[in-house]
């Protein structure tokens, strides 16, 4: 997938700190906005955006002072990983520093975020025998009254493809009380798949497109290659698959399936799920492979549903997020269906 890196400009701090709190880089003592303005004040610092259809999909910000280069928020829209942004954004970053004349470049990964030493060691970067140190020289801000330090939630995210479509034939609908539709929604406004995001997503502490702005989630739900279709009991909503075609033929991506909590164990998620997979694969040219992904705070059965569809496990990532529920992602006072959500908790 292809972007274009341009340098940041002072009108560009409230997409770039939506941007990075999204990634969970901020901390309490942070002050982004701070951070920005210096950065662009600043002749030696640099902040490097990626854009894909005219939004914010990627950052980094890089300075160099005459002996060492330095990166700092390097960071890509949750629902754009694993796409080559980050290799795109990293590489844009060290051309300017190497124009700076600068010889070598370091950067900082917190301990724990495995995935983003990968992805580092990846683009060449390596473990140095050094201990990091720091003081402050100005006294940081505090962090705000109201909401205290972050509750992180310990989360591992499985990864899934299948590289052939499966040979047997897909569910047949179940019996239902009412008339069973399934119908794409084209281009659908925003407020609708925020409602389909929240119904089904809200109890599972799907936060990610929460996160996002209205520009560019209406990017994305709204691009020709991306496929909502919506499942319906007696015309009323049940559930949801959104299908991704923008890396066609190399990947398609089942990125979002779910259902409602009132229409869950009614047969209902192994027909759609089968539906979704057989929409994926028939199609001209078919895709080289098909990806999706779950983690441990979705339904218990979700990882091991997608593997008797025809899924299987190739990476599996352990890190760290703010708690949606706390962040204000998810509305105070849902019911949480995750299991374990409050023994993952960590902090506040």
């Amino acid at each position: 997938m292809q972007m274009n890196t341009r340098s940041a400009a002072a009108g560009d701090s409230k997409h770039l700190i939506r941007l990075w709190r999204a990634c969970g880089l901020l901390r309490p003592w942070d002050d982004p906005a701070a951070d920005i303005a210096l950065a662009l004040d600043t002749a030696v610092a640099t902040i490097l955006i990626g854009e894909t259809r005219g939004t914010v999909a990627a950052s980094v910000m890089a300075g160099f002072d005459g002996h060492r280069g330095w990166l700092h928020y390097v960071a890509v829209r949750p629902d754009l990983r694993g796409r080559g942004l980050g290799r795109q954004i990293v590489t844009a970053a060290e051309s300017r520093l190497l124009q700076q004349g600068c010889p070598k470049v370091d950067l900082i990964v917190r301990d724990g975020d495995d995935r983003a030493i990968d992805v580092c060691r990846a683009l060449g970067y390596h473990r140095e025998p050094r201990a990091l140190l720091s003081k402050w020289l100005r006294e940081p801000p505090a962090p705000s009254p109201d909401r205290g330090p972050p509750r992180l939630l310990d989360v591992t995210v499985s990864y899934l493809e299948m590289t052939i479509a499966p040979k047997r034939a897909p569910a047949k609908p179940p019996i239902t009380a009412g008339p069973l539709s399934l119908q794409r929604a084209v281009k659908p406004t925003l407020s609708f798949y925020r409602y389909l995001q929240r119904s089904v997503g809200d109890s599972w502490l799907w936060w990610e497109r929460q996160a996002i702005a209205d520009e560019a989630l209406a990017a994305i739900v709204q691009d020709e290659a991306v496929e909502i279709y919506v499942l319906s009991v007696g015309g009323v909503p049940a559930g949801f698959a959104e299908l991704d075609f923008r890396e066609m033929p190399q990947r398609a991506e089942l990125a979002y399936f779910g259902l409602l909590p009132d229409f869950i164990g009614r047969g209902l998620g192994r027909y759609l799920l089968g539906w979704a997979i057989e929409r994926a694969w028939h199609r001209e040219p078919a895709p080289e492979r098909l990806t999706v992904n779950t983690c441990t705070l979705d339904h218990p059965g979700a990882l091991s549903g997608y593997q008797k569809a025809g899924f299987e496990i190739v990476d599996r990532v352990t890190r760290q997020i703010e708690d949606p529920l706390a962040a204000g992602h998810v509305p105070r006072g849902t019911k949480i269906l995750s299991p374990g959500y409050a023994d993952r908790c960590h902090g506040g």
